[in-house]
């Protein structure tokens, strides 16, 4: 049996084993089947940070906070749910805060976690719970995104900051981009994203490689497309709004103190 990372005598934290999968899937398939079938592809590649919850042995939540690559120190909380039996029992509070103690003590310096504002027909706001819960540890809306993963379902991110801000970034990348790569963005109805890397000034993707890109998603179905950068991405942030893409909001702070991830989009409908 894992060794519980918290516990207050009922309810223990414990990293998530291969065994503890199917009941981690089951529990996540009382909400969303896709999210199961999503979350399954991830736990085959990796179950590093993420944990289950256990009341007197029986698993009864899921959760999971990693680093996230290319930033200092920021953290993506990842399938946070509680088995439905559980809702509104406290259980699923004390979860959140014991893995946003866990972040801190390993060093993290900013938290982010996706929501959605999904509106089941029979259900209704299927995440009210869980927005609820976020905001309540401390976590508020950094971002909206509407018709993010199909129409009339937005995607939310929201943040919270887990140490004091310190100093700021004031720094100005003046190479160009080039775009790598077009793909449909999972979990959603026909949107898409925008791979990109950084090249040497002069050898970046133009303003006619963009409007072909939106041309070719929009030959395949597409609703939307979708891109960010570094706030200290200069020409990216310059190129953007002349393609027609719109400013759709930024996290604060995302890379590090000082370095925002700005969002842009493309909506191709309408």
């Amino acid at each position: 049996m894992t060794i519980p990372i918290k516990s207050n005598g009922t309810l223990d934290l414990r990293a998530m084993s291969e065994a503890d999968i199917p009941r981690v899937l089951s529990i996540i398939a009382e909400y969303d089947e896709d999210d199961a079938y999503d979350a399954q592809e991830t736990y085959e590649e990796s179950i590093d940070h993420q944990y289950c919850l256990f009341e007197r042995n029986q698993l009864i939540g899921v959760i999971g906070a990693k680093p996230i690559e290319n930033t200092l120190d920021s953290y993506g909380l990842s399938w946070t749910y509680l088995q439905r039996a559980d809702r509104r029992s406290g259980k699923g509070s004390q979860m959140l805060t014991w893995i946003v103690d866990l972040m801190r003590e390993q060093g993290g310096r900013k938290a982010f976690v996706h929501a959605s504002d999904y509106l089941d027909p029979d259900e209704g706001d299927v995440y009210f719970d869980a927005r609820e819960a976020y905001m309540r540890m401390g976590f508020s809306q950094e971002l909206k995104h509407p018709d993010y993963y199909a129409p009339g379902e937005s995607m939310l991110v929201y943040g919270m900051r887990l140490q004091p801000r310190g100093e700021l970034n004031t720094n100005r990348i003046l190479d160009d981009i080039k775009i790598t790569d077009v793909d449909e963005i999972p979990e959603t109805n026909n949107a898409y994203w925008i791979a990109w890397e950084l090249v040497p000034s002069g050898k970046g993707s133009t303003l006619a490689d963009l409007d072909r890109v939106s041309r070719e998603v929009k030959s395949w179905g597409g609703r939307s497309i979708f891109m960010a950068f570094p706030s200290e991405v200069v020409k990216a942030n310059e190129l953007l709004p002349t393609a027609k893409f719109r400013i759709a909001g930024r996290l604060m702070d995302y890379y590090e103190d000082g370095i925002d991830e700005i969002h842009y989009r493309y909506d191709l409908l309408g």
